[in-house]
């Protein structure tokens, strides 16, 4: 299982506070996008001194920005610049978990200019030691050439979750990923997000892919999703995931079968993978979603999958 690692990203990548010549300030640490794995703050920063014409100072403050782009101060702070590179430490801001559309954002300035500042962000929080451990769905195991009857006959009623009005279960086989669904017609999608890697991230990344089905339209498309920063906005572009997952009816189940070879997944025995199960309404608004708390854009919420022996 990999978690994505805010100490090494952060090593590897610089942002410039100016052009690509001349700048004052080369920032190491956080970086944008990045998912930390607790709550303190550091700043990291290589800094040319000599152009530090007057107070060899730097401000820094730490903002939590939330999904309706509302902004609150968490730290702010003006450090003493003593050599050219920096640590900068704020300490604990308190905030566990932090990402989907909201985010952290760090904001810079030269005391006495006008032009030597900047922005670092998104920057995302999901402290996994002090959130509650991830609720886990054992997937049973499928007979290898299973049809869409023995699917559901491989699941028991105790293996039946509910977001919303969905109600669904999971099975699994070396070939496939089995989505169980009881027949609905309500508007809007039952969303299915995997995350191979499990890396409880702060944002919805490219490689994370989605399985929706419209059960008012009996559609099955795949998706995954594009995330950028537009001015303050955190903005996930849709994009159409290619595949070769199949609907199936077995009685009042709908049975989806998504290849692991579409998911970019290998399955075996006692593997565990990230998943969000969430249901939309007909504006594309999250209604409910399993577990309760579930953000879809924030897979360090989402549930854990063991496929069972």
């Amino acid at each position: 299982m990999m978690r994505r690692s805010a100490g090494i990203v952060a090593a590897s990548i610089a942002v410039c506070a100016a052009g690509a010549y001349g700048q004052v300030i080369t920032f190491n640490g956080p970086m944008p996008w990045v998912t930390q794995r607790n709550d303190s703050i550091t700043v990291r920063a290589q800094i040319d001194t000599a152009q530090l014409k007057k107070k060899k100072e730097i401000t820094l403050a730490v903002d939590l920005v939330n999904e309706r782009l509302q902004k609150k101060m968490l730290a702010k702070k003006t450090f003493d610049v003593n050599d050219y590179t920096g640590e900068f430490a704020f300490g604990p801001v308190k905030q566990n978990l932090v990402g989907g559309r909201s985010y952290i954002r760090i904001d810079w300035s030269i005391p006495g200019t006008t032009t030597s500042k900047g922005v670092i962000s998104p920057i995302g929080i999901v402290a996994l030691d002090k959130l509650p451990q991830p609720e886990t769905i054992a997937v049973p195991h499928a007979k290898e050439d299973a049809d869409a009857a023995a699917v559901v006959s491989s699941v028991k009623e105790a293996d039946y979750k509910k977001a919303g009005m969905a109600t669904l279960a999971f099975a699994w086989n070396k070939a496939a990923f089995y989505i169980i669904l009881v027949k609905q017609q309500a508007p809007g999608s039952v969303r299915f997000a995997f995350d191979g890697k499990n890396g409880k991230n702060a944002f919805l990344s490219f490689a994370d892919r989605v399985v929706m089905y419209r059960p008012d339209k009996d559609s099955l498309t795949g998706i995954h999703f594009s995330p950028v920063m537009m001015g303050d906005t955190v903005v996930y572009n849709e994009k159409p995931w290619p595949n070769e997952f199949t609907k199936s009816v077995s009685g009042d189940r709908i049975v989806i079968r998504v290849p692991w070879y579409d998911t970019g997944i290998i399955p075996f025995e006692e593997r565990k993978m990230g998943l969000g199960i969430m249901t939309f309404d007909a504006k594309g608004q999250q209604t409910a979603a399993f577990p309760a708390k579930a953000d879809f854009f924030l897979p360090g919420t989402w549930c854990d999958l063991l496929l069972a022996k």
